[in-house]
């Protein structure tokens, strides 16, 4: 199978699960998350908003910033790089809609990625070896190339975020530039990688 169509079967999936179970869900992802330590570790955490089915982390946001926690959010890049800024999340009332209709704090003060010290990415799904899916547009993989060219620069540490049902057994196709996760936090646990 190859990426296309298993981005369509894990969308399905994950589009399947019930409002119950979401709820459930995020609520077990906020109390994951506390007991792995990942928030007691970390001070600058790049997060996302989610998006369509993706599992909801705002209540993950919500908890890193009672604890202190500077978060940012990524920003597509001006014109037609894929490097995407993160720009910090504060209490503006200035926001703008992306071109894929994603929420972006328009005020810009903005970081890159390898400044973060933890980043949780999205993600269609996940293997046993900390490879994902994404959506395709590449931009997480160009923002963290400098992890695959430098293998003694370890920051950010990577978290995928994801419901289990996204989780593949085996190995994903995965092709020279995708960047593998360090973990990936679902509503079971934390899954820990090593990272060649």
């Amino acid at each position: 199978m190859n990426k296309s169509q298993l981005r369509k079967q894990l969308r399905a999936r994950r589009a399947a699960l019930l409002p119950a179970q979401r709820r459930t869900a995020s609520t077990r992802l906020v109390r994951n998350a506390l007991r792995s330590g990942l928030l007691l570790r970390h001070q600058r955490i790049g997060v996302y908003l989610p998006h369509r089915s993706e599992i909801d982390i705002l209540p993950l946001i919500n908890r890193m910033l009672t604890l202190q926690r500077r978060c940012y959010l990524p920003m597509l890049p001006f014109g037609r790089g894929k490097n995407l800024w993160f720009n910090a999340l504060d209490a503006t009332r200035h926001w703008v809609t992306n071109r894929f209709g994603i929420p972006e704090n328009a005020t810009f003060r903005a970081i890159r990625a390898r400044q973060l010290d933890l980043l949780f990415v999205p993600l269609i799904g996940f293997d046993d070896a900390g490879y994902r899916i994404g959506m395709g547009g590449g931009f997480y993989d160009a923002s963290l190339a400098h992890l695959r060219r430098r293998h003694a620069w370890r920051k950010p540490y990577l978290v995928g975020v994801a419901f289990e049902c996204q989780h593949i057994a085996g190995k994903l196709p995965h092709d020279a530039w995708d960047v593998p996760l360090d973990a990936v936090l679902t509503e079971q646990g934390l899954h820990r990688f090593k990272r060649a």
